[in-house]
């Protein structure tokens, strides 16, 4: 009886939570490590989208891609002349610059204005080596030039082709810089990358972690409580200058409920204890059941967008020689064995479309008529027997005294992902190879010490999701000087370790290549070279699926903006007075 009443209760108050209170309680299927990190050092997913509440730029892009003032006080465009490109007598672009203002009314959540010294700070540390930021590019070729105390110039030379689309970061260097000095003193002369690293993570702790709230923000919502396991709560920033026209009509707080299991975080849906989903919580299956259940008590979305489901191939360290995965005929033979139309065709219905390169349809720079590496086995077999394995008395591939033996690891509790692996398992067994499915939680896959670290052996196969705005689709994901290692602090994302020197060279063209014609030929003959040897096992573009009761408005996404935090400010619910701009495409 105590259970049913305690249960009744709860519900009555879940239900009431959203429109009573202004508040807004989101569940997500993954917790981030750490939140607001002005260097990103940790891209995962849902950290992005929760900094999407509490942090703001120069500028921005909504749902439609319209580049937007936040922090500026305009856009910068060749048109009003803060937007300059310079050309050599060859008519080649070899330096472009943007110039911003800061809004007199920009201030920290404690009330300090922001300076352009805050983008400095943000610039000076990005670019140094000690920092294990995921890419410096282009920031690493970016200088700022101050033109008084609210204007400054950056300058990309060699030229950057997003340079008056994107805005650079900033962090509150009033709070920060004490400590970085710090940190800046004790490993300036530090010859031990992995001490340098552990003296990083301190620093970066003191401000991230749920121990160690971030102590002012840019962004329209503020952390004020994190119960790590459970959830984390957001309040509205009364400091942040972009709010609505009634801002009090506006969600005042945020709460992320953190369910790893997905079929949990539908049983919470159902029994209405949340309002919305984040864009990291549902599979496709569970979207689809969902929508046949809603009665009106929620609605479920399917948004088209650039996420993309492979396997990489970790082809770095002894073991991957062993077992010949720095081979591109092994990973070729591994794609060949699967059936991906019929995996897709089984699971999504065929809503979620093959792939056979790492660039979405939803990019001009798409190609199409790639490899398309359909099921046949016997191409597989022979591409195996090509490289020296022949199968054993027990069916399984073996060379040299070793079997074919890999270990396949993903996110633990997303049922997708799960079943995928399931499926995958069975047909390699099929053609000999014998697969090991060794799942972790996303806190380690995403780690410091899983996926960066390829060359320790700790994993064969990993099946995760990258996801990218593809309108500054620039293919750095795979370029060498991507791939983690001690020397460069383990950053770069270039995790299955994939080396080519042509496509290096194609890549390094195309970011100064601003005619969009001659850079569509080279991101052709880019994915052509990829296709080829295929670091990564393609598998399919994933379909968002998230829900939301009704009345919640301006709660969207798309595949550019990626997360519905994106308009954070406007978040409302129409009972409350707020005013809905943006539909769910």
């Amino acid at each position: 009886m105590k259970k049913t009443l305690a249960l009744t209760a709860f519900l009555l108050g879940a239900a009431l939570a959203g429109p009573a209170n202004n508040s807004l309680v989101v569940g997500t299927s993954q917790e981030p490590p750490n939140i607001y990190d002005p260097w990103n050092t940790n891209n995962l997913a849902i950290t992005s989208e929760i900094n999407g509440y509490m942090g703001a730029g120069l500028t921005y892009q909504d749902d439609d891609g319209t580049t937007k003032a936040d922090i500026a006080t305009r856009v910068p465009t060749l048109g009003n002349g803060d937007y300059k490109v310079v050309k050599d007598s060859k008519g080649d672009v070899i330096r472009n610059s943007v110039t911003y203002t800061i809004r007199k009314d920009a201030k920290w959540s404690d009330g300090t204005p922001i300076k352009v010294a805050d983008f400095q700070f943000w610039l000076k540390l990005e670019n140094d080596d000690r920092v294990p930021v995921p890419d410096r590019d282009p920031w690493d070729r970016a200088k700022i030039t101050v033109n008084d105390a609210d204007t400054f110039t950056i300058t990309f030379e060699p030229p950057y082709l997003f340079a008056d689309q994107v805005s650079p970061g900033l962090a509150p260097s009033h709070i920060m810089s004490a400590a970085w000095n710090a940190f800046d003193a004790k490993t300036k002369n530090e010859k031990d990358a992995k001490v340098t690293n552990e003296e990083w993570k301190k620093f970066i702790s003191s401000f991230t972690t749920a121990r160690s709230l971030p102590k002012v923000v840019a962004g329209p919502f503020k952390p004020t409580a994190w119960r790590t396991g459970n959830s984390l709560t957001m309040t509205r920033n009364a400091a942040y200058w972009n709010q609505p026209k009634n801002p009090e009509n506006y969600v005042q707080t945020v709460t992320y409920r953190f369910i790893p299991n997905t079929n949990t975080l539908k049983v919470n849906i159902l029994s209405g204890q949340l309002d919305a989903v984040s864009a990291v919580g549902l599979t496709f299956d569970q979207g689809t059941d969902l929508a046949r259940n809603e009665r009106n008590k929620y609605k479920t979305y399917f948004v088209p967008g650039a996420v993309w489901e492979h396997i990489d191939i970790n082809a770095r360290g002894q073991r991957a020689k062993d077992l010949d995965l720095d081979d591109p005929r092994m990973r070729q033979a591994l794609l060949y064995a699967i059936d991906r139309d019929a995996l897709t065709k089984a699971l999504f219905q065929g809503k979620q479309a093959v792939s056979n390169s790492w660039i979405g349809p939803v990019s001009k720079l798409y190609k199409k008529d790639v490899t398309d590496y359909n099921l046949n086995v016997a191409k597989a077999k022979q591409l195996f027997a090509a490289l020296g394995w022949t199968p054993g008395s027990d069916g399984i591939l073996q060379k040299g005294g070793k079997k074919l033996t890999l270990n396949f690891s993903t996110t633990a509790g997303n049922s997708t992902r799960e079943r995928v692996q399931q499926i995958l398992q069975a047909q390699w067994k099929a053609v000999g190879v014998q697969v090991n499915i060794q799942n972790y939680p996303a806190s380690v896959i995403f780690g410091p010490d899983f996926l960066s670290k390829g060359e320790s052996g700790k994993w064969d196969m990993a099946m995760y999701a990258w996801s990218n705005n593809p309108v500054f689709e620039e293919g750095n994901l795979w370029k060498s000087e991507g791939i983690p290692t001690a020397a460069n602090g383990y950053s770069g994302q270039n995790n299955p370790g994939w080396n080519n020197a042509e496509y290096d060279k194609l890549y390094k063209q195309a970011k100064v290549e601003f005619n969009q014609a001659d850079r569509i030929k080279l991101f052709d003959r880019m994915q052509a070279v990829w296709n080829s040897e295929v670091p990564s096992l393609p598998l399919y573009f994933r379909v968002n699926v998230y829900t939301k009761v009704p009345g919640l408005v301006n709660y969207t996404f798309s595949a550019i903006t990626q997360y519905p935090s994106w308009n954070a400010a406007n978040i409302g619910w129409a009972s409350k007075g707020a005013v809905e701009e943006y539909k769910q495409k």
